[in-house]
């Protein structure tokens, strides 16, 4: 069996950036492995949620200024490019998903006929999670095409339900 190296890994996650549980070891533990792998072509997306103060996680950079400045003004995406603070020290994108939020019952609507996700019994976390995987898919999206790289081996691995949303975008519109 041949084993495939990716040329780019996008991995998303709530807790990028946000230790909350489990899924941060993970994350945490296995960017430098990655990051020896494919170098800066490994990108961690986390939620952009730290208003009041800077994650202690997040070491803010000017990496990828070009595309944050398209992505802005092209896919209406409030991101921030830096380096995730653990081993390895992997690029990491943060994405604000909360402007989304205005338009959650368009993209409902988009889901459930796209998909059959059915949310209309949804509650609790479910708006601010879902808005979060869908950005995130936004996110992959824009960048790939920014850079033209829609020809290599990528993967984006969208870690916990709470971004789902994101690969399902990922299928429907890459």
């Amino acid at each position: 069996m041949k084993h495939l190296t990716p040329d780019y890994i996008f991995e998303t996650s709530w807790e990028v950036c946000n230790k909350v549980g489990g899924i941060y070891t993970v994350l945490s533990t296995r960017a430098r492995t990655l990051q020896t792998k494919i170098g800066d072509h490994l990108f961690f997306i986390g939620p952009d949620i730290w208003q009041e103060h800077e994650s202690p996680d997040f070491i803010d950079t000017d990496d990828c200024s070009d595309w944050v400045d398209y992505a802005q003004q092209h896919d209406g995406l409030s991101v921030r490019v830096g380096r995730w603070n653990v081993c390895g020290r992997p690029l990491v994108i943060l994405v604000d998903f909360k402007p989304f939020l205005i338009e959650k019952n368009k993209i409902y609507g988009d889901y459930w006929q796209w998909f059959g996700v059915d949310s209309i019994q949804a509650y609790g976390d479910y708006d601010d999670s879902s808005m979060f995987g869908y950005a995130a898919g936004k996110v992959v999206e824009s960048f790939v095409r920014f850079h033209k790289i829609g020809s290599k081996k990528i993967v984006a691995h969208f870690n916990e339900w709470m971004t789902a949303f994101g690969g399902l975008y990922i299928k429907h519109f890459m």
